[in-house]
Formats: structure tokens, sequence, C-alpha cells
């Protein structure tokens, strides 16, 4: 019976209330499309993020110090000390280069040791390598056919122009290498601002499930000993001393890679292999599983993916009570079918299916709809960071669109699940009505069960979300905090009608007596029905809240940031190599010879460098800022000569392991000034005495802070990442251009910007990111609207008899489009309001509560009221917009349908 039942009356329903159905496939398409484009969003970060901490990773086991590196003599202790259950020890070395004759393109180098395995079609990296002979063949083929002909001379030109690095390539760049340069040419690198001839003897493609398959439109590969002497230059001593000089730079600073990768035998027991790797290793490096491996970073982009989910989640749940809605009018427009239907023997549990199998379609066609929506809007809030994101990682093919059957499925499975949870509540109503009642097309209100139902769990869910944000300490992390005041939200959302319902009936006798009869009108609606229009003005308020709230954290955030940013960047120029982005990642860096060469320039009065890591400190990825300590205390000072009060801590810091640590590093990892803290080294953890804490907001996990000098000596890296340039005439303040400085960067193939473009770029940056949590928020406000054209419709179902009888006795149809109109004004200024008191404790929380548990910065709570006017006044004017559509059926209402109407 059931299938043609709703063949006959769902189907046919569906194709005269189109309109009807079309808001509720959009609603569940906007709720979809903002959970994909979340998924797309966190897989793409996630993703990026371990391609930067572990490229190519497949091993069992992982030998690291981070971005410091591990000597590669251990490889060779690993491999005389083989532990048990250990099949083979290979190392790696890679970092960020770029390929100045293919327009600077950037490329990630990879050093591993070469093996003809990689020759086979049946490879463990699930690689093609075509060989090239020929380009071999063709270099040196010249050399012995001057030497045949006795040209002993032209036949050392000739060999001296052989490149000296072999390298393979991925196709993408060998193509685009060929068609600029040709096979006659070096295949150019640069690295640190030097640059490196090189000779491709392969041409590399990736199998999609390859491990190395992210990294293959931008690969270039080299045998492990040429690829650590590019990422991490030694010492230039062999040119003056000869071979001792090597030796003596050997000594000094001893060859290293980014890691070393251990692959198991079949059936070995890991943990009794990483206590022999252990063992070995003996501290100079950290041994440990993919899993930890992965903790690190994924605990720092878990808080982006948390914020992208908890919007998606915010729309899903508004799109819920908005279906329920849209499903309540069927339930009301469609009494008189469930009457006969029940009166012919249809049962409660046919009735329930007719509605949630009508639900699960519109569902199912609106979560189709929703995936190439959500996968738009991930490609459009990627556009707005692409360039930083490219530069802020190892790989810079940011893909967007890692659309995994998973999520496709999730998002579906939410989506038909949303529609059928939200049509089951008016389909068991309508089910349990006795037939003999809904025959009748009275509106029926709701019963003293299901009020009682509605009551406890708005009590249920506010108060459960108070408690597990007042227990957060003891609960997992992120979930008391976050998830606490998600769900105390959605109680907030759930107990609207009744808060509307208060709010009606205390403003009614005012309104009575002093606004006109369309207001009156609409007001009279509203007291008659606050659960249809208080869960409407609930979705309209968590718009607004999230909006308010946004806007207030991003202005209390403004003011201490844009105040310290000007104080510290006091510099006149920054030099950098790449872009900023990069310059700050540590992916761009350059020679401690451009500081050099920079001091020397006749109007620079100092030159300070900096150097940026990211080593993990306690399970989480931190900052560490090595910086030349003096010249950037004194010239800031010069500068700046009252105010900074922390600024002469930085004169202690240089020829001691001492280190001045940010105030969030400190309240996170709850360090006092004369802790020792240890970060890793090439060597092992290294001890760093903290002797000051300093404000700063450069890094939401800490910032550490060090001389320069000192780091290189313990961490083994002379490479720097910006120089800040201060001029002579900047001292009066009438510092200028400077031509000397801008033609040596531009000779060096460098880039340069003022201190206003930096301060611009750095506000710019912070703007952006706001405006990713708009764009989410954005679809919450449209579901929103959905949901005020839904709610009039039921109102002008609801009133039909109503209007008809008002048209009859003569009002005329501009005063029935008014008092509709007017409704739906009314609803946009109560879920204007709602939202604005909901958003005032949400910001102060979001400051207060969740900022400092997970970054450990302390704000002032600024409310963001210029803001909230425009914030009301779009609101406002999108819940009238809404009403247009609901305010012409009104007029469209024939006077005899009307007064026929029960």
């Amino acid at each position: 019976m059931v299938p043609s039942v709703y063949r006959v009356l769902s189907l046919r329903y569906l194709l005269q209330r189109w309109d009807r159905g079309l808001l509720i496939v959009f609603s569940i398409a906007l709720g979809v499309g903002t959970l994909i484009s979340a998924r797309i969003l966190n897989q793409c970060i996630e993703y990026a993020a371990q391609d930067t901490t572990t490229p190519a990773g497949s091993a069992e086991l992982y030998v690291t110090n981070g971005e410091a590196g591990v000597l590669l003599s251990l490889v060779d202790e690993l491999r005389t000390n083989r532990p048990k259950g250990v099949q083979s020890v290979q190392p790696l070395a890679y970092d960020r280069v770029t390929l100045p004759d293919l327009d600077g393109r950037v490329a990630v180098l990879v050093g591993a040791e070469v093996s003809t395995q990689l020759l086979s079609d049946e490879n463990p990296l699930k690689v093609k390598v075509e060989m090239l002979p020929d380009a071999v063949r063709q270099r040196v083929g010249g050399v012995l056919w001057a030497l045949a002909g006795g040209d002993r001379a032209k036949a050392a030109q000739l060999w001296d122009r052989i490149p000296g690095r072999p390298v393979m390539v991925s196709r993408p760049v060998y193509t685009e290498w060929l068609r600029r340069r040709g096979a006659d040419q070096p295949f150019t690198i640069r690295h640190a601002t030097r640059e490196y001839e090189c000779l491709p003897v392969g041409v590399i493609d990736f199998d999609k499930d390859s491990p190395m398959a992210p990294l293959g439109k931008n690969f270039v590969g080299m045998s492990i000993g040429d690829a650590s002497r590019v990422i991490r230059p030694p010492l230039p001593l062999g040119g003056v001393l000869g071979g001792p000089g090597d030796a003596l730079a050997e000594m000094r600073s001893p060859r290293r890679i980014n890691r070393i990768d251990v692959f198991l035998e079949p059936g070995a027991d890991r943990d009794a292999a990483e206590a022999g790797v252990n063992a070995v290793v003996a501290k100079r490096a950290a041994v440990r599983t993919p899993e930890t491996q992965r903790r690190s970073t994924q605990e720092v982009v878990d808080g982006v993916q948390i914020g992208f989910l908890v919007c998606a989640a915010g729309a899903m749940i508004v799109g819920l009570f908005l279906v329920y809605n849209a499903m309540a009018v069927t339930v009301a427009e469609r009494r008189q079918d469930i009457g006969i239907m029940r009166s012919v023997g249809a049962t409660r549990g046919q009735i329930v299916m007719l509605f949630a199998g009508m639900a699960a379609v519109l569902g199912l066609i609106g979560a189709a709809g929703g995936v190439p929506l959500g996968i738009g809007l991930a490609e459009l809030a990627l556009s707005q960071l692409r360039v930083e994101l490219e530069s802020m990682f190892l790989n810079p093919a940011v893909n967007p669109t890692r659309l995994s059957v998973e999520s496709v499925a999730v998002a579906v499975l939410a989506g038909v699940l949303t529609a059928v949870f939200a049509a089951l509540v008016p389909a068991i109503q309508a089910a349990s009505d006795d037939p003999a009642h809904v025959v009748r097309r009275t509106a029926a209100g709701a019963k003293g069960s299901w009020r009682l139902v509605h009551r406890l769990a708005c009590v249920a869910l506010v108060g459960g979300g108070v408690a597990m944000v007042l227990l957060r300490d003891s609960l997992p992390a992120r979930l008391g905090g976050i998830g606490g005041m998600m769900v105390a939200l959605v109680g907030l959302l759930l107990a609207a009608p009744i808060l509307v319902g208060a709010i009606v009936s205390a403003l009614l006798p005012l309104i009575r007596v002093t606004c006109p009869i369309s207001v009156r009108l609409a007001f009279d609606n509203l007291s008659r029905a606050p659960g249809r229009t208080g869960v409407v003005i609930g979705a309209l308020g968590a718009g607004v809240a999230l909006m308010f709230q946004t806007a207030g954290v991003g202005r209390s955030n403004e003011e201490p940031v844009t105040t310290w940013i000007a104080q510290v960047v006091q510099a006149d120029h920054f030099v950098f190599s790449g872009n900023m982005t990069a310059a700050n990642s540590s992916n761009s860096p350059m020679a401690p010879g451009i500081a050099r060469d920079l001091r020397a320039l006749p109007e620079v009065d100092r030159v300070m460098t900096i150097r940026y890591a990211r080593p993990e400190f306690n399970g989480t990825v931190v900052c560490l800022i090595a910086m030349d300590a003096v010249d950037y205390a004194r010239a800031t000072r010069d500068r700046v000569p009252t105010g900074l009060p922390d600024l002469e801590k930085f004169l202690g810091l240089p020829g001691t392991n001492d280190v001045l640590v940010s105030e969030n590093f400190a309240r996170r990892q709850s360090v006092k000034i004369g802790d020792t803290i240890t970060l890793p080294g090439p060597t092992g953890r290294v001890p760093l005495r903290v002797v000051g804490t300093v404000v700063d907001y450069s890094w939401s996990r800490g910032t550490v802070f060090m001389d320069r000098t000192r780091y290189a000596e313990l961490f083994g890296d002379e490479l720097i990442d910006m120089c800040h340039v201060f001029l002579k005439s900047s001292r009066n303040g009438t510092a200028a251009r400077d031509p000397g400085l801008e033609a040596f960067v531009a000779d060096k193939g460098l880039f340069v910007t003022d201190r206003d473009g930096l301060r611009k770029f750095l506000s710019e940056l912070i703007n952006r990111i706001y405006q990713l949590a708009y764009l989410q928020q954005i679809v919450v406000g449209v579901v929103a609207a959905l949901g005020v054209v839904t709610a009039l419709l039921i109102s002008v179902l609801q009133r039909k008899r109503e209007l008809g009888l008002l048209l009859a006795i003569g009002a005329t149809p501009g005063q029935v489009l008014r008092s509709v109109m007017a409704e739906a004004v009314l609803l946009g200024v109560f879920g204007t309001a709602l939202g604005i008191l909901i958003g005032m404790p949400m910001e102060w929380y979001v400051l207060k509560v969740v900022m400092v548990d997970e970054s450990g910065f302390v704000f002032d709570v600024v409310y963001p009221w210029r803001e909230a006017l425009g914030i009301a006044g779009v609101s406002i004017l999108t819940a009238t917009l809404a009403g247009l559509l609901p305010a012409w059926r009104a007029i469209q209402t024939r006077i005899p349908d009307a007064l026929q109407y029960e």
C-alpha cells in the first residue's frame, strides 16, 4: 500500500507544492555544501601538513629531530648494529627549491639512496622511471670527440660545463624545462640564494597511490649525498685548505639529513624494534611511529579543522530546524488526506513512513546538489589564502579538490538523516491524531506531552552544555570547551519558541495600543504560533550570533595585535627570498652572506637577521625565532626611546643558552622564569634556560626567542629567512627609498618591502582569515532566510480564512501585503536582537575560555557595536526580502476559497 500511496499522494503533492520542496532541497544542499567544503578544507590542510612533516612517509619507524635534522652517520650505525626485526634503513633529505629557468617555480628536492629496484615495474614507491641515456651521451660525447681530435683544451672546457649533480625530475617539470630551455642546457635549481647546475638523467611518473604522489607535479630527486650538501651546505673550508679543509668542515659540521626511515621485516614486533633502534640512536634523535609523527602536526591543525566543522554543523543544525518547519506545513496542508488514509485503514507506522520517505527523497536530492556546491565553496575559501598556504607548506601543490568517497558518503548521509529526523516529529504528531479530528483543516497545537518533552530537551541540552564547559579539564581536549558551547547553543536554539512566546506576550498589550493594524495583526499571529516563528527567529539569531561573535573576536584581537606589530616592526626595509609568507615559515632561506653584504651598503645603519624554526615541545609545534638580539634591541631603541619594557631583555641573550619565551608559551606550557626547556637539535635535545617573558603574537602555540649566532652553533643552521634593514636616515624619522638597497636586492634575485608594506600584508592576512569564517556564516544566514520564507508560507496557510475575511470586509491587497511583510520584519528584528544577546556571551566565552585554552593569548573583550549595526541591517533586510514571496501569495488568495477553508 505504501508505495502506491506515496506515488499517488506524495509525488502529486510535491509537483503541486514544488516551491516548498525546493526550499527543503536548498536548505539541505546548503548544509551539505558547507559540510563538504569543511571536509575538503580540513583534508587539504591535513594532507599538506603531513606532506610537510613526513613527505613520502611509508616506513614503520622514523628517526628524526624535526627541522634540525639527524646525523647521516646514524644510518651506518643502524646498519652495522641492525636491531632485531629491522629489514632496511633508508636516509632521506628534502626541502623546497626554486627553478630559476621556470619563472621561479617552486619544487621539492628529495634526496635518497638510488637503487636499481626503482627501475623495476614493481617497486615499493610505485613510480615509473624513464632513464635519459641520450642526455648523458650528448654531454660526454662532445668531450670524447674533442679528445679524439686532439683538442684537449676544448675537451677540458666541455668537461667543465657538464653539470656535476645528476637529478631525476617529475614529468611535468621535465616537460616544462624542455619547452623553455632545451636538453642541451643545464637544469638549474636554487636554494638559499645559491644556484646549482644539474643534469637530468631520468623522468619519473608517479602512480596515484604512490606515497610520493602528492609531490608528483614538482619533484626533483638527487642522491642523498648531493641533496644533503645542497640543503645544508658544508663550511667552505675545502676551497681554502683543500682535502684537509673538507675533513675539517666535516668535523665542525657533520652531514645531516632530514630523517631516517626504518622498514621492518614482515611480522616483526614494532615495539621491540623501536626499543632496539632507540638503543643504537642513544638519545641523539627521537624514534617515532607514524602515529606519533603525525600527532604534533595534527594538534596544530586540529583547531582550524574544528572551526570549519563547527560552522558546518551550525548550518546543518539550522537546516534541521527549518526542514522541520517545512515538514510541519506539509502535515498541516495534508491533515485531511491523513485523516482519510487513517479512516480507510492506514496504520500510524505507514503514515510516518509516508512523510519520512518524502523527506528522505528531498534530502537525497538536496545532498546531491550540495556536493558540487561544497566543492565550489572550498575553492572560493582557498582562493582567499592560496598564496599563503602554498608558501607555508613543503609541497606547493595545495589541492583543494581532494574529495574522497568517504567524505561524499558522510555528507550525503548527514543530509538525508537531517531531513528524515526533522520530518519525524510532525509525522509522528500527524499519525497520533484522531482520524475524526484530522479530517478538519483547523490547525492543531502541540499536545501537552510534546510541550513537556520540548522543555525537558531544552533544559537537558543547555544544562549539559554548561556542565561540559565547567568540567572541560576532565574531558578530552576541546570536547568540553568547544563541544559544550555547541550543545548549549543547540539548546538555546531549541528554546527559541519559548523565549519568543514570552517576549511577544509581554509586548502584546503595548503593541495593541500603539501600532497600526498591520503590525497588530502580525503580532497577534506571532503570539498564536510561537513554535513556528520561534524556530525561524532562533535560526536568524544563530546566524547573527555567529557573525557578532566573529566580528567581536576580530575587533578584540585587532587593536593589541596591531599595536604590537607597530611597536616591534621598526625596520625601514625587509629583504627576503620568495614571498613574505614563505620568509616567515623558513621555506625560502637565504645564505648568511646576504646580511654581510647588506651591512656594507653606505646608507645602512644596522641589519637584524632572523631565522625561523618549528621545533616540537611537549607534543606540540612551537615557533623558534633566532635573531640578532643586540642589533634588534639597539636599533629599535634608537627609534622608540620610550616604552617597550621587554626590549632590553634581548641584550643578555648573545653567547648564552638563555632564551625569552612569549607570554602565551609560558601560560600554555606552565613554564616559569628560571626553568630549563629542551628542544630537538641535530645531535639530541638542546637545553635552554628561560630568563624572561615577552608579549608576542607570532604563533598560537607559543614562541621561543634566542640569539641567532648561538642558535647557529647549537643547531648547526647558518641560514637566514629575513633581514630587517635599518637606514641611517631613519634615526631622525626621515627614512626614504635607498636606491643602493634596491639595486642590490634586484641583482641577488631577492625581494624587498618597506615597513608600511609589511604591516599592510600582515593586516590583510588577518582579515582574509576572518573572511573564511564569514563565508561559512553567510551560508547559515542564507539557510535562515529560507526558513523565513517557509515560516511565512505556513503563516499564510494557517491564516488563509482570516486573510479571506479581511479581503471580504474591505481590506485592500496592500493592507494584507503589509500585514505579512510586517511579520517578516518582526521575525528579523526578534532574530537580530536574540542573536546579539547570545553573541555577547559567546564572544566573551571564545576570548576568555576557548582562546586561552587553545593559544594562551589573553585579550580584552571589545564588543563590535559598529559592525553590529551592519549585521542587524543585513539581517532585517534579509528577513524582509524573504517575506516578499509569501506576501505575494497572500494577496493572490481568492475570497470564496478562503472562506471555505477550515
